[in-house]
């Protein structure tokens, strides 16, 4: 039988940044013992196994950062973890649509949701100068289903602009879909952990019409955050499994519409500072909260078999 001191939190990782050595010690200072695993090396079924909780760090941007061995393994990872009822955060179903942006939007979409238009799935290499989607409307957003980090992320503004995009972009499953206008000159930015919205920011939009912290936007809090938004994001993050991960919404006159959502949510050493907010160590505590109910749990059942 497995002793509670030997239970272990591991964390999957595939990028030697910041964040992913200060989740770990985030949760080594609250007192659980902490392992790291770098998918990007072959995964040690043993050692994964040898956990009592596994923690997802591996993104869906990967692939645009020469981590694609780290996502390969994943279905593997996924399925040893599953076989052996190790409990994973965020779990696979949310890896599945860390990985798809095409699945979050349907499932978002079922729920009634609101998601921007999808006019097409097509792969540049199929494509490229006979790029023929029924219905588009200019102008789209053209993005991979998996990806992020607005990573090969254009705003075209007509069939030659989508022609000159794809040419410039690697040979995997893009999307292209409507262009939700930011009225406000901010896209709304949630973290959200624990069925809860843990920070709420503005941040803007760039020249580029594109918004991202790398493009040089700027970030003001969202005090004023209606509630009607807040609980719609939860609620997404609940039907998309996602226990602790980030979405991104465009408000307008029509409503607020969520743009992306991300099962695997990242944050730089400055942005502690500049948000007074440490996502990282948010994280822990939500990992950290889990790995007592499963220490509580193991306690009881060791109580239960020797009386």
């Amino acid at each position: 039988m497995e002793s509670l001191k030997d239970m272990t939190i591991g964390i999957l990782f595939e990028s030697k940044e910041w964040s992913t050595f200060a989740l770990r010690d985030h949760i080594a200072a609250m007192g659980a013992p902490v392992k790291l695993f770098d998918l990007q090396e072959d995964a040690d079924k043993a050692e994964l196994l040898s956990c009592s909780l596994i923690v997802n760090r591996v993104f869906a941007s990967a692939v645009f950062r020469g981590h694609q061995k780290a996502l390969d393994q994943m279905p593997a990872v996924i399925r040893l973890l599953q076989e052996h009822n190790v409990p994973m955060i965020n779990p696979a179903e949310a890896h599945d649509y860390e990985t798809s942006k095409t699945r979050v939007k349907e499932t978002l979409a079922a729920h009634g949701i609101l998601v921007p238009k999808s006019y097409g799935i097509f792969f540049p290499a199929q494509s490229k100068d006979n790029v023929e989607i029924p219905g588009i409307e200019y102008p789209c957003i053209l993005k991979p289903d998996c990806g992020g980090r607005t990573s090969y992320t254009y705003i075209v503004r007509d069939r030659l602009e989508l022609i000159e995009s794809i040419e410039g972009s690697p040979d995997i499953r893009f999307i292209a879909e409507e262009y939700i206008r930011p009225d406000k000159g901010y896209v709304t930015r949630l973290e959200v952990i624990d069925h809860v919205c843990k920070l709420a920011l503005k941040r803007s939009v760039t020249k580029t019409g594109l918004s991202a912290y790398h493009l040089g936007s700027e970030y003001d809090f969202y005090n004023e955050l209606p509630g009607k938004i807040e609980d719609t994001a939860v609620r997404a993050m609940d039907l998309l499994r996602i226990e602790a991960g980030s979405m991104d919404i465009i408000e307008n006159k029509t409503g607020f519409y969520i743009i992306d959502v991300n099962s695997v949510s990242n944050a730089s050493e400055d942005n502690t500072e500049m948000f007074k907010f440490d996502l990282m160590k948010e994280t822990a505590a939500y990992a950290v909260k889990i790995y007592g109910n499963l220490s509580s749990n193991k306690q009881e059942r060791a109580l239960s078999d020797r009386s």
